[in-house]
């Protein structure tokens, strides 16, 4: 799986990246981008191996409902916190 960890212990928050492209799933998509768990808690701020860059590319996007947390209450099941890229 592809997740960027957004905050510190005990702060739940990350973004998990399922597919670029023709990359469909987290466990296709790690692959492909050569990513094995030696990356486990890679600090991205100052890893000479994975990082993220700036870009003047205007993303568009489009927004759902999360998915597979059916057990979840309305409140944040319904949330729109998907985001899948369109353009």
């Amino acid at each position: 799986m592809f997740n960027i960890v957004c905050a510190g212990k005990n702060s739940p928050q990350a973004i998990l990246i399922r597919g670029i492209d023709n990359y469909d799933g987290p466990g296709k998509l790690s692959k492909a981008l050569q990513l094995d768990k030696s990356f486990y808690g890679e600090n991205l701020i100052d890893s000479n191996r994975i990082w993220i860059e700036e870009s003047n590319i205007k993303a568009i996007y489009k927004t759902e409902p999360r998915i597979g947390i059916d057990y979840a209450p309305d409140e944040w099941r319904l949330k729109q916190w998907r985001y899948i890229l369109v353009n």
